[in-house]
């Protein structure tokens, strides 16, 4: 062979891998670009969809906020108006810029038709449990003057969010300091006061039930007496079990886990059993149930103001002061000691708790009811 032909077959094998080098290089940059480009489409599509179920969910604040805020009380009809809303012929409406370049734009809405009472389906008087659904919006909007998905407004993304709420309710089985589910459960010794002042009784509990047996101070008006008041939780405070620890501002297993201090006017549930000592004390205000027992050691100077609901044994050693109404449903004990384990009964912290706690809450945590893109 030639020294002409080897040279031109080394030529076009050269020509050749160039080729092919260049064909492969251009292929890794395509994906690398496709890559790269996708990345960030599936960036914006997320950040889209947390900002569409952030809409949401102040949606639903605001509809509650709504129902706090109207004066008759329970609300019967969802009709936000005025000040209220951007659009009362839909319902809560708001509308709120996120990105001013691109007019990406947020916007949730509580439709009229979205919002029902379901408190017959609850068992509940009307007005006292409502369902709420809430859709986010996040869209490029277009065209100012409508809404998202009309007049090239094109949305991004979409939730519905949906909860429940509903007032809870007060009701004691009597009006007293303490209200036990039976007179013979209730022991008061020599460092034990109850105290219902002119205005309530010291000690009630059912009839034929037994009487207390008392070496300390019980006072009232009268100081003991029997009631046909319900005991129970849900006849207490109108919701069940499981409502009311959806409601709740704090809860715990146990006492362990509360924070110190403990928040004022607040709404705590403990599922188990709580003991109270020197160095973790029982204070604060609002409503505590504790679902199991409740033991205040000596010395640990507790000192609550509001409504104590216990599902199992009390016990309470001095120092200890409770003042508002205490609810037993085992049996109790003022135990003695060199100072005053107290209960005072205090309509006034009751009503502030009526005004404060009794209003509508979550009693569900909000849930994605769509899949919206």
């Amino acid at each position: 062979m030639s020294r002409r032909n080897r040279s031109g077959e080394r030529g076009a094998a050269l020509a050749l891998v160039l080729f092919a080098s260049t064909i492969i290089l251009l292929l890794l940059a395509t994906a690398l670009t496709i890559s790269r480009n996708s990345g960030r489409m599936v960036a914006r599509q997320l950040t889209s969809q947390g900002q569409a179920y952030n809409a949401a969910s102040a949606g639903l604040t605001n509809a509650l906020s709504w129902f706090v805020h109207q004066r008759v009380q329970p609300v019967t009809a969802f009709t936000p108006t005025g000040t209220d809303t951007e659009d009362s012929s839909i319902g809560i409406v708001r509308t709120y810029a996120i990105s001013d370049p691109g007019r990406v734009t947020g916007r949730y809405e509580v439709r009229k038709t979205k919002v029902t009472d379901v408190s017959a389906r609850r068992g509940r008087s009307a007005g006292t449990v409502w369902q709420i659904d809430s859709a986010g919006y996040v869209y490029v909007q277009n065209s100012p003057g409508s809404g998202p998905g009309v007049n090239g407004n094109t949305i991004l993304a979409k939730k519905t969010m949906r909860t429940e709420i509903q007032r809870l309710a007060l009701t004691l089985p009597a009006n007293a300091a303490l209200s036990a589910n039976r007179g013979t459960n209730v022991n008061v010794t020599s460092s034990g006061r109850i105290l219902g002042g002119t205005n309530g009784i010291g000690i009630a509990y059912p009839p034929a039930t037994g009487t207390p047996r008392v070496s300390g101070t019980v006072s009232g008006n009268p100081a003991q007496n029997t009631t046909n008041g319900a005991f129970a939780l849900s006849s207490v405070f109108g919701v069940t079990q499981q409502e009311l620890v959806g409601m709740a501002d704090i809860v715990v297993d146990d006492e362990r886990d509360l924070p110190d201090p403990m928040p004022t006017m607040s709404l705590i549930v403990i599922r188990g059993n709580a003991t109270f000592g020197p160095t973790k004390r029982l204070t604060g205000s609002g409503i505590l149930v504790v679902l199991g027992n409740l033991i205040l050691n000596p010395q640990s100077n507790a000192f609550f103001n509001g409504l104590v609901w216990v599902g199992g044994t009390l016990n309470i050693s001095p120092p200890s002061s409770i003042t508002g109404s205490v609810i037993a449903n085992g049996p109790v004990q003022l135990s003695s000691g060199a100072e005053v384990a107290e209960i005072d009964y205090d309509p006034s912290i009751l009503d502030q708790i009526r005004l404060q706690k009794g209003n509508y809450l979550f009693s569900r945590t909000p849930w994605i009811v769509t899949k919206d893109n």
